[in-house]
């Protein structure tokens, strides 16, 4: 991920792909990832989004996620800002008949990824 570049104006939020099951993840406040863009970290704080960019890059590094990259989140509703991650955020649409990683948060609550969830192979 030494490529991503932040190019956003105003609030930011990660996201990325989970790696071993493929959910869409959203960087949380702790630095882990969660399928809930609700517990997203939001922010336009410019040592904040830094951070965000070196845990993203150590995670795809160690195989917890991958296409790890920033998004635009419209400040007034704290939704995100483009049409692409709406969609990305109700979940996958590939496989018919199977409950997106938000049907499934909404019934069991969201799913968290880690280092230590990795390492231990959760």
């Amino acid at each position: 991920m030494s490529t991503l570049k932040h190019k956003g104006k105003g609030p930011q939020a990660m996201t990325a792909n989970e790696l071993r099951i493929g959910p869409v993840v959203y960087m949380t406040p702790d630095f882990i990832w969660s399928t809930s863009f609700e517990e997203a970290l939001i922010t336009e704080d410019a040592d904040i989004i830094t951070k965000m960019g070196e845990h993203a890059d150590t995670h795809e590094e160690a195989g917890l996620v991958v296409g790890a990259y920033f998004i635009d989140v419209e400040a007034q509703s704290g939704q995100p800002a483009r049409y692409r991650e709406k969609f990305r955020k109700n979940g996958p649409s590939f496989d018919p008949g199977a409950p997106t990683h938000i049907e499934h948060a909404a019934e069991n609550g969201p799913q968290h990824f880690s280092l230590k969830t990795l390492k231990a192979g959760a």
